[in-house]
């Protein structure tokens, strides 16, 4: 071996595991953070067509006329109501969370099972 190679490899024992631990901690905070938001915005998407669909067949029954930019407006009042119902909790997105968590995709999976068997090398601290 040469002498880089041995400062790398001096280096690489030096460095504490516990960082690259809280740093792994730290990513799964953040996925499971923007996993909940994500959950949220379908929960709100989900909740702004249903209300959608129901003033569309409302409107249908309805003889009354509108006036200019009342579709504009209507759409923006039922978008702010799908986000307000979703911001309360429609019970939608828990369900999404849950199985998101049960379901993880493949990549994340396979990362899973290596860490069980202890194969997996923990990520790099690169701050």
């Amino acid at each position: 071996m040469d002498g880089l190679n041995i400062e790398l490899l001096k280096l690489n024992l030096q460095s504490p595991v516990t960082d690259h631990r809280s740093t792994v901690t730290g990513e799964l905070d953040r996925s499971k953070s923007e996993v909940r938001k994500a959950a949220k915005d379908m929960e709100a998407m989900f909740v702004y067509q249903l209300i959608k669909e129901m003033r569309k067949t409302a409107e249908d029954i309805s003889s009354e006329e509108k006036g200019l930019g009342n579709d504009t407006y209507m759409s923006l009042f039922d978008m702010e109501v799908s986000r307000a119902l979703a911001e309360r909790g429609f019970g939608l997105q828990d369900k999404i969370v849950e199985w998101l968590e049960r379901n993880p995709n493949k990549a994340e999976r396979e990362r899973l099972k290596e860490e069980s068997r202890g194969e997996a090398l923990p990520r790099p601290n690169l701050k």
